[in-house]
Order: structure tokens, then sequence, then C-alpha cells
């Protein structure tokens, strides 16, 4: 090979070389400012101090929706009172928080993939929209715990109308099954949880019930209407309200 092919060869290698380490470069650099506002880093931020403690069941993903299914419940003065009553009761051995939205639910916390919500929606607006109204009535005052065992709930147990609900459950279950996610529990307690504590506290609380219910009954003598009309249920998608109106 003459002199000159041998510097061609060498200089389009170089050439070869180099331009692959600008590629290389060329790649590392940095997303502009611009781009980064278009197309933020999504981080979920789960500060239990920020949610009196509380911690979730399972980390926030990308994607994912978490969902439920439940009956609300309108806050009214004589129902503040009685939480009022009860925390006053329960202090300083126990410091119990008020439930911000107080409710029933009639699904367990789901999570549902984006793709799912619109077609999740409408199965479960068709499954009930034969479904009639009804009124429901509270009978007392009953502890739970969660399966973490991370907070303890005094709740207001269901009496009448646990025949309503009951179907209910019944045919979101058979939707939530379409989806492979998990049914109601088994051996159902529907309840409306009014009041919470940090840990399980559950025996502690139970050994107050008696006086406890006393101070519930008390209240339902005076002012507190425990009967309710349920008109709709809520369906909670994220922070998207459905509202699943009944005949």
């Amino acid at each position: 090979m003459s002199s000159l092919n041998l510097l061609k060869g060498y200089m389009s290698e170089e050439d070869t070389e180099a331009e692959a380490e600008a590629d290389e470069q060329h790649s590392k650099l940095p997303l502009p400012n611009s781009l980064k506002r278009v197309f933020p880093k999504e981080e979920v931020e789960d500060d239990p101090e920020k949610h009196d403690g509380r911690v979730r069941s399972y980390p926030h993903q990308r994607g994912n929706w978490n969902s439920l299914v439940y009956i609300p419940y309108q806050r009214n003065p004589p129902f503040d009172l009685l939480c009022d009553q009860i925390i006053e009761f329960c202090e300083p051995e126990i410091e119990l928080k008020r439930v911000e939205e107080p409710h029933i639910s009639l699904t367990r916390t789901f999570v549902l993939l984006y793709h799912w919500i619109d077609n999740f929606v409408s199965a479960v607006k068709g499954s009930i929209q034969t479904f009639s109204r009804f009124d429901l009535q509270f009978d007392d005052l009953k502890v739970y715990c969660n399966e973490e065992g991370t907070r303890t709930f005094l709740a207001l147990a269901v009496g009448f109308g646990k025949m309503e609900i009951t179907k209910s459950v019944q045919v979101l279950d058979k939707c939530l099954s379409e989806y492979k996610l998990h049914p109601f529990y088994n051996e159902a307690s529907f309840h409306m949880s009014i009041l919470w504590c940090l840990g399980n506290k559950k025996s502690e609380l139970e050994a107050k019930l008696p006086e406890l219910n006393k101070v519930f009954e008390a209240n339902v003598s005076d002012s507190l209407d425990l009967t309710i009309p349920i008109t709709s249920y809520i369906c909670k998608i994220g922070n998207k309200i459905y509202n699943l109106k009944l005949l």
C-alpha cells in the first residue's frame, strides 16, 4: 500500500473514532431545563409526619390508581359533638383523631391501571343501575384494627340496611374479579369509622366500649339521627369521583 493510501486510512480511522467519541458525549448531555419542566420526574413523597403518622399500606407506583367504592356520609353538628365527647373521654390514655371523610366501604382499596378505568366504571354502573335506594341505620360502636396493625379505628356498626349492602358488595366483587382484584372481606362487618389512633390499641378501646356506647346512646336520645337515606354510591379512582346513583 502506498504512503498516501496509508495516510488516508489512518485519517479515516481517526475521524471515525472522533465521531464515535462525539456521539457518546452528545448522548450524555443533560436534558435542557425547558424539557425538564415539560417532562418532570415524578416523585411521590410519603412523609408520615405530614399525615398524622399514617403510612401507605403499599407504595405508590406511577400508572397505578388507588380506588375505592363506598357510601358517603355527610358530617353534621350532632355527629361532631359525639366525636368530641368520645375524644375527651379517651384522653389522655388514647389520642383519637377524626376520620376526615367518614364512609362505609363496599370494596377494599384496590389498584386500577389507567387503561382499565373507563371499562371498570362502566361495568360498575351497569351492575348497580337496577338497585333501589334504601335507608341505613347504625347500631352501636365497635373497634377495628387494620391488617398491618398500624392503626385502630372506632366505628359505627351498620344494623338496618345490611341486606342491601351485601347485595351491592356481591355484584361489585364480580366486577373486581374480571380484573383479578381482591373481593371484599369474607366475613364482612359493615361499619363507618369515625375516629382513629396510631398503633394497635384494640384491647384498650374495647375495654372502654361499654362506657363509650353509653355516650353514643345518650347522643342518639338527644339529637343524633342514626337513619340515613342512601341514594348513591361513590367510586373514587385517584382524585376523580364517579357518582353511582341508585333508583
